[in-house]
Parts: C-alpha cells; structure tokens; sequence
C-alpha cells in the first residue's frame, strides 16, 4: 500500500502523509480534503482498494457544483460536499467493504493534483453478551 501512495504522489509532485482514521462498522464517517486553491476547476474523490483497484467515487465541478457519482457509489450512502476551503466525502452506514485509501484529486491549471490521503479502517461492531 505504501509503495502505491509514493506511486500516487510522486506523479502529481507533491508528497503528503497519509492519515489513518477508524470507525465502527454502521458509523458514519467524514474524510475531509485541504484544498489549496479556491480556483479549482474539477474535484474528484477516489477509493484504492487491496493495493491495486483505483475506483472512482465522485466529481465536482468547481466549487459550488453539484456532485455527479461513479457507477456503484451512487445509491445515496456517499456524499460530497464543498467549500472555500476543503472538500468532503461523508460516508453512511459504513461496513467492512468501505475499508481503503481514499484520496481527492483538484483539477487546476490544465493538471491533476492529488490532495489529502486518508487510510479508512472498518472495525467490526462490537456484541455485549
């Protein structure tokens, strides 16, 4: 996985830490992406699964757009939303399957920008006998 987020960020120039955040299973959670420039043009979010699968998950055009979603992310469980200042990706009802790497990329200036980095981990629900 690390080799893959080097990977990621030494294409867009930039090398940033990943930041790990864990929730329980059925939680819902916020990832949240820094924007540096308040003239972006696209914003989009995207999910790297078992080291190798890049999905997309949503784009934004500009800052006050409306989120258009990526086949399979579309069933209302994800949200994005934006600001000024940040970008965010809320996650309902999270499970297992939502564990991964999700990163924003910022379109700007007729090149890709890969922004804040998060490692999503789903614990299982704990039971109470």
């Amino acid at each position: 996985m690390r080799s893959l987020i080097v990977c990621l960020l030494s294409v867009s120039g930039c090398f940033c830490e990943t930041k790990t955040v864990e929730v329980q299973s059925g939680e819902t959670v916020t990832l949240l992406c820094s924007d540096f420039d308040k003239n972006r043009q696209q914003t989009d979010w995207f999910r790297v699964v078992n080291s190798s699968k890049v999905s997309c998950i949503s784009s934004m055009f500009g800052v006050a757009g409306d989120p258009s979603f990526c086949d399979g992310f579309d069933g209302g469980k994800f949200n994005m939303s934006s600001n000024s200042s940040s970008v965010s990706l809320k996650i309902s009802g999270v499970d297992e399957s939502d564990s991964g790497l999700y990163f924003c990329g910022f379109y700007r200036n007729r090149h890709t920008v890969i922004g804040d980095v998060t490692q999503l981990i789903i614990k299982g629900k704990i039971m109470i006998l």
